[in-house]
């Protein structure tokens, strides 16, 4: 469906754009059909009193039209400030040309005074519109052979027409300018209605990403809440049979006074692997229900203090420095300690078997108004790009001797308390975890 719009949307844009080049080419070969016609028509009913300076003035004004035409659209001039000036030398060039093809009557060319007048009623306001058509007014009559002033019978008889020419300038304009702002009104209004599409498209990509993101927490807390019962109903039955093994080979390690090299070494590893299934079934059944939160208010420095206290013996041995900046100002934030403990213990625990050697590990605080942060940061190996999104599922892990519930019971126990947990690594650089718990009144 997304394929087939993308290629809706290009064939859309491939016709309006081929259809724009033809109108832009038609446009363009009428116009300049319409100069030749006009140029045609001087030459053949020229009355001026210089052929060549009536031709000259035409192509000058030709000219200078279709250049700024081609290479310079009229926002650009409006913008550059330029349009005004543009103008002066449209009156300027009409002014040139109705001089040329003056003899001893008035100019057949007059008419080319509108040029300047809808260049000003499309692009400048409506006083500036007028003033155009003012000084079109006064050329077009300065321009008008004294000849026909001096004679009173020619000058009632021509007055009216160079009035209503005059008039027609001003009408021209004023229409021209009246179109011209109706069409910038509705350009504005398409705009404005553009604009609220792509906020609404916007707004409607960030709800799709959010409901994305809330069926993944949904799916993830299912998978969860599937997971807690099974190891609910596991963790007995597994933990009886694994006691009465560790009580066995204890008995027979008692009953045996000196039991044989091999015999006593069996029985080491029959308690030792005892105690880590008990240990697994432990922290399984911790994951599988942790509970809710016992929220008593804390100084959360000084859990991260002690966090990073019993780390410490741990954190010397590898050769890894732990540093911890408490702020000036002490944060009271109302959580379950123990829980906000195992968190901590064990994304530092990550932190320092993730880093090298002589390499250190840095736990910050930050403070919002409505929330606080516990920033860990190491310098270690870091986490792939195609781990990173399930690094908090359970079983997951990078480690051989991991049993990847670690980060997964972190998650819950950030969820319960109402926050999140963030994660940014790039491979043999380090990562990055970001505790986010949300402030109340303590």
């Amino acid at each position: 469906m997304k394929l087939f719009t993308t290629k809706v949307s290009l064939a859309v844009n491939a016709i309006q754009f081929h259809t724009g080049s033809a109108m832009n080419k038609s446009l363009l070969i009428t116009k300049n059909g319409l100069l030749l016609c006009l140029f045609a028509i001087l030459l053949v009913f020229f009355k001026g009193p210089s052929l060549l300076y009536g031709t000259l003035s035409f192509i000058l004004i030709a000219t200078y039209h279709l250049v700024t035409d081609r290479r310079f659209s009229a926002e650009q001039l409006t913008n550059s400030g330029l349009m005004s000036l543009h103008i002066a030398i449209y009156l300027l060039l009409c002014t040139l040309l109705i001089w040329a093809t003056t003899g001893h009557e008035e100019s057949h060319y007059w008419i080319i005074y509108f040029l300047p007048i809808v260049v000003a009623g499309t692009n400048l306001s409506l006083l500036h519109t007028l003033a155009t058509s003012l000084f079109s007014s006064l050329l077009y009559l300065v321009s008008i052979p004294s000849v026909v002033w001096s004679d009173p019978i020619e000058l009632a008889e021509d007055l009216p027409e160079f009035l209503i020419s005059c008039t027609t300038f001003f009408i021209v304009g004023v229409l021209i300018h009246g179109f011209s702002a109706q069409h910038r009104q509705q350009l504005q209004q398409q705009k404005h209605l553009n604009d609220l599409l792509l906020d609404n498209r916007n707004a409607l990509q960030n709800s799709l990403c959010k409901l994305e993101q809330a069926e993944e927490t949904l799916r993830r807390k299912d998978r969860l809440a599937a997971l807690g019962e099974m190891a609910a109903g596991l963790a007995h039955e597994i933990r009886n049979p694994l006691g009465v093994i560790s009580s066995s080979a204890q008995l027979i390690e008692s009953q045996l006074e000196q039991p044989p090299g091999s015999q006593k070494e069996l029985l080491s590893v029959i308690r030792e692997e005892t105690a880590r299934l008990n240990d697994l079934v432990s922290n399984f059944l911790r994951f599988g229900r942790p509970g809710e939160p016992r929220r008593e208010p804390h100084h959360l420095d000084a859990l991260v203090q002690r966090a990073v206290d019993h780390l410490q013996n741990i954190a010397e041995q590898r050769q890894i420095a732990l540093n911890f900046a408490p702020p000036q100002r002490p944060v009271v934030i109302a959580v379950d300690a123990d829980m906000i403990q195992q968190l901590l213990l064990n994304l530092l625990l990550n932190a320092i078997e993730a880093s090298s050697a002589n390499s250190q590990v840095t736990i910050e605080t930050h403070v919002t108004p409505h929330q606080a942060e516990i920033v860990i940061s190491d310098h270690g190996c870091g986490i792939e790009p195609e781990v990173l999104p399930t690094i908090f599922n359970p079983f997951v892990t990078t480690k051989d001797t991991g049993t990847g519930l670690g980060l997964a019971t972190a998650h819950n126990i950030v969820q319960s308390h109402g926050g999140d947990i963030l994660v940014s690594s790039q491979p043999g650089k380090g990562s990055r975890f970001t505790i986010q718990l949300p402030r109340e009144d303590s």
